[in-house]
C-alpha cells in the first residue's frame, strides 16, 4: 500500500513539475514574441470586425515610433514597452476632414488605442488588451514577415529602402532591395508587382544613404505642412539595416526634407525605369 501512494505521490509530483514547465515555457515564448516591429492590418475592434476598413498600424521598436492610419488621419507618437506591457505615449496627428462615418471609426479606434495596456502576439496575430479585455486585433501584413532561412542567412547583410506614399483614398508602398524593386497599391501589401532592380542604379541609392543620414531619419522635419490639410498626400521613407529599422516623421509627398531629397528623386526614378521595362 505504501508502495502504490509512493507511485501516486511520483506521478502528481512529475505532472506538477511538467505543467510548471509548461507554464514557464510559454511565458518565455510570449516575453520571446514581445518586438512588435512591422505593419499591422486593423481586423477587428473590440467584437467587431473591421478588416475591409483599411486601417494600419505601424512599429519600429529601433526607435520606440508608431504611426497608425485610422482610415483618414494619419497619428505618430511614441510607445514604451515592457515584456508585454505597452505604454503610448503622447500622439499627433494630421488634421484632415473626414466624412461622418471614417470620423466616427477613427475616434472609436483612438479610444480602444488609448486604453490599451498590454498584448498578445502569436502566429503574426496581434491582439491588445486592456485588463484582459480585447479592445482591437490586427494580423501582420506578408510584406513584415521574413522567411526563417531570410532572419538566418541576411539578418546581418539585409538592406531594403522603402518610400510609402497616402491619401485619404490612395496609398503606395515602394520597396527597393539590391536585386528587387516591389510596388503594391493595397495597405494590406497582400499583392505586390516585382521588378528587376538595376545594379547600379542600386548601388547609386546605396552610396546616397550614409550612417549619419540613417541613423538620423527619425530627427528630419518635414519643410511643409500641406499633408494636414484634407485630400494632401503625405510620406515616410524608411531604411531597414539588418535587423535595425529606421523611419522619418511623415512629410509631404513631393516636398521631402533637403537631407533625403536626392534620395527621394532616386528611388521614384528606379521606380519610373523599371515599370517601363
Amino acid at each position: 500500500m505504501k508502495f502504490l501512494l509512493s507511485i501516486l505521490t511520483l506521478v502528481t509530483l512529475t505532472g506538477s513539475c511538467n505543467s510548471a514547465k509548461s507554464t514557464v515555457t510559454e511565458q518565455k515564448e510570449n516575453m520571446a514574441q514581445s518586438s512588435l516591429s512591422g505593419t499591422y492590418s486593423i481586423s477587428q475592434l473590440e467584437a467587431t470586425d473591421i478588416s475591409y476598413e483599411g486601417l494600419t498600424i505601424t512599429f519600429n521598436d529601433s526607435i520606440n515610433h508608431a504611426s497608425v492610419f485610422s482610415g483618414c488621419n494619419t497619428f505618430f507618437g511614441n510607445y514604451t514597452l515592457k515584456e508585454n506591457t505597452i505604454k503610448f505615449g503622447p500622439i499627433a496627428s494630421s488634421k484632415k476632414l473626414c466624412e461622418p462615418k471614417k470620423n466616427n471609426l477613427e475616434k472609436s479606434f483612438l479610444k480602444a488605442l488609448n486604453e490599451a495596456t498590454s498584448f498578445v502576439l502569436k502566429n503574426d496575430t496581434l491582439t491588445f488588451l486592456n485588463n484582459d479585455v480585447k479592445v482591437f486585433t490586427a494580423i501582420k501584413n506578408e510584406a513584415s514577415r521574413p522567411s526563417k532561412n531570410s532572419i538566418v542567412e541576411d539578418n546581418y547583410k539585409k538592406f531594403v529602402v522603402i518610400y510609402e506614399t497616402s491619401t485619404r483614398g490612395s496609398f503606395k508602398h515602394i520597396e527597393v532591395s539590391k536585386t528587387q524593386i516591389k510596388i503594391s497599391k493595397e495597405r494590406s501589401l497582400k499583392n505586390l508587382s516585382t521588378y528587376a532592380c538595376n545594379a547600379q542604379d542600386w548601388k547609386m541609392l546605396k552610396n546616397m544613404l550614409s550612417n549619419s543620414i540613417v541613423e538620423n531619419l527619425d530627427l528630419l522635419k518635414a519643410p511643409t505642412d500641406t499633408r494636414l490639410h484634407d485630400g494632401a498626400p503625405h510620406a515616410t521613407l524608411s531604411v531597414i539595416k539588418g535587423d535595425v529599422e529606421m523611419m522619418t516623421p511623415t512629410f509631404d509627398h513631393g516636398n521631402p526634407p533637403k537631407e533625403i531629397e536626392s534620395i527621394v528623386n532616386k528611388i521614384l526614378s528606379m521606380v519610373e525605369i523599371a515599370t517601363k521595362q
